[in-house]
């Protein structure tokens, strides 16, 4: 089963200094649940380094009470990292108001992360490990995504770089050396253009698209009524129907 996590917060605080507005975060939870999110990362949850940061950079359990009184059907959680983990910071699911901790970690910290992840579990708390670097360290060859997430990028042959789309995909390859297997495309459709932008994409090299093409071409189908239901319950029937295979 595909499950969705959001990071808006977390992430996001590096660009906020860990900082939201409590209405703002409130609006995010409807709208996470109204896109079938599952888990929401709030922020982090470290014990050093917290000098000068927002309030979503330290999420103690009783900064978080109010939030998961109103998180409805999601369920919260923190991310904490393998070298400033304390055990001291997580008293246990039952006397906390996180669902789920994530801790960062790198190839060379996996035996210790993985210590901490089953002290973390015996205290009652779902747990995720983010492998970061690991392309790096390892060897892994990565993934190139091209973003257009305003979705100012347009397909008409001759249109200058940043905005042309078969511009991007053509400079990755020929100057930069990026081979097809390793594009991917990732744009948005805020003015319409998420169809034919993944399509040119695709045409001049990207191995692979984002769903934001499958979410334009729903969007499409329901403004033109061949589907006769609204685009929210239109893309969760989707995310089912290709959940479920």
């Amino acid at each position: 089963m595909v499950k969705i996590l959001d990071c808006t917060i977390r992430d996001g605080g590096h660009v906020t200094n860990w900082e939201f507005d409590n209405d703002f975060v409130m609006n995010l939870f409807e709208a996470a649940q109204n896109f079938c999110v599952t888990y929401l990362e709030l922020g982090y949850r470290n014990h050093i380094d917290n000098e000068g940061k927002g309030r979503f950079y330290k999420c103690s359990s009783e900064f978080l009470e109010k939030f998961y009184n109103q998180k409805g059907d999601l369920q919260l959680g923190v991310m904490t990292d393998a070298k400033r983990f304390s055990l001291d910071d997580f008293a246990g699911a039952d006397a906390d108001f996180v669902d789920f901790v994530r801790v960062a970690t790198r190839p060379d910290r996996i035996g210790e992360t993985l210590e901490i992840a089953e002290r973390l579990k015996s205290r009652g708390y779902k747990v995720f490990v983010q492998l970061m670097d690991i392309s790096n360290e390892s060897g892994v060859k990565i993934k190139i995504r091209a973003c257009d997430t305003m979705g100012f990028g347009v397909p008409y042959p001759g249109a200058a770089l940043p905005r042309s789309v078969s511009g991007i995909i053509y400079g990755l390859q020929h100057y930069s050396g990026v081979p097809s297997e390793m594009l991917e495309w990732h744009g948005h459709n805020d003015f319409y253009k998420g169809v034919v932008n993944a399509t040119t994409a695709w045409m001049y090299g990207a191995s692979a698209v984002n769903p934001y093409l499958a979410f334009a071409v729903i969007n499409d189908l329901v403004e033109r009524k061949e589907i006769q239901l609204d685009f929210h319950t239109a893309q969760k029937n989707y995310i089912k129907a290709i959940d479920k295979g």
